[in-house]
């Protein structure tokens, strides 16, 4: 395989980004080998964007098949959530595409090429198999498709439905094991990564199911969905803010540069995105509301609206403001 040739890249660079001024590498071009630890600026917000975007969507739609499959969420509430979660999922694609910049952006389809090594090429192939997957289940909802040989209640389509719950979970998993597998950053290099992003992708997706809920079949119906689920949201949101706990706990214990990544979020640059928007806005505050909830003081109404779909949104804030940290506090321990 040949990239493409050097005009065609050029006109499909000018106009996907000939519009914006250039920035400034992020790469080590130009400078100099030090033994300090050096943050590194590879990955930032895109790639923060992509890992929360693919996660929450793979753990939306995972909740959001489950309950369909136990009659717990409606044929509508179930299509507008396919679709909208479609969107998402392909908005996702589109920030890491425009992450890797002018040089590599077009010739981005030579990542497919190595599944056998690099877990780049598993994501993105997990990440369009789950696009392709998705859009294929969305497609019945649409009118007069209706007798598609997939549509639901279909022994193909639950076969269908079966395989997405499968990739799902794995691109849940992947979101973690990518940044998980960087040797060079030990606050990365652990397997609790991706136990951590998996709880949070599916506190996120479980979340924004009820909120897809109330916006399409209004209070009644996201409160059918929340009295199936309220204590599995209670459960991942301990669980999550005892993995995340003990993911600092044992960075803190480990190797020098971990321990500078952990000194990042408590004492450091980072301390109030970590405190701020993970700990306070998307795991404390959502989580006292949805307890009030389960202990009946909150209930499930028009009036209590904004309250709730705050609490969804704030879970959605702190699931990116998560990756986004922990990106920005990943340093290469010397000397690299």
């Amino acid at each position: 395989m040949r990239a493409l040739p050097g005009g065609m890249a050029r006109t499909l660079e000018r106009a996907w980004s000939g519009w914006r001024p250039e920035r400034a590498t992020h790469g080590n071009v130009g400078r100099p080998f030090d033994l300090s630890y050096r943050v590194q600026q590879h990955w930032g917000a895109k790639v923060a964007f992509y890992l929360y975007l693919g996660g929450t969507g793979a753990g939306f739609v995972f909740c959001e098949l489950l309950l369909r499959g136990w009659g717990i969420i409606d044929a509508d509430t179930a299509a507008f959530g396919m679709w909208s979660g479609l969107a998402l999922a392909v908005l996702s694609a589109l920030a890491i595409f425009d992450h890797l910049g002018p040089v590599s952006r077009w010739s981005a389809y030579f990542a497919f090429r190595n599944l056998r090594r690099s877990w780049i090429s598993r994501g993105v192939t997990m990440l369009f198999a789950l696009l392709v997957l998705r859009l294929l289940l969305a497609l019945p909802s649409l009118p007069g498709a209706d007798g598609l040989p997939w549509a639901e209640g279909t022994p193909l389509g639950d076969a269908l439905r079966v395989t997405v719950l499968a990739v799902a979970l794995a691109f849940m998993i992947y979101t973690g094991l990518v940044i998980s597998s960087w040797n060079a950053i030990a606050f990365w290099n652990t397997p609790l990564v991706p136990v951590l992003f998996t709880a949070f992708s599916l506190l996120g997706g479980l979340t924004a199911l009820i909120g897809i809920a109330w916006i399409s079949g209004g209070p009644v119906a996201a409160h059918t969905v929340y009295g199936f689920s309220s204590s599995t949201i209670l459960v991942l949101f301990m669980t999550a803010a005892a993995l995340l706990a003990l993911y600092l706990y044992g960075m803190s214990t480990a190797s020098r540069a971990a321990r500078v990544s952990v000194g990042l979020l408590l004492h450091g640059a980072l301390r109030t995105p970590f405190v701020g928007g993970v700990a306070a806005i998307g795991l404390v505050i959502p989580g006292l509301v949805f307890v009030a909830s389960a202990l009946g003081v909150i209930a499930c109404s028009d009036a209590t609206a904004p309250l709730f779909l705050g609490s969804v949104v704030a879970v959605q804030l702190g699931g990116y403001v998560l990756r986004d940290v922990i990106l920005r506090a990943g340093v290469y321990g010397p000397p690299v």
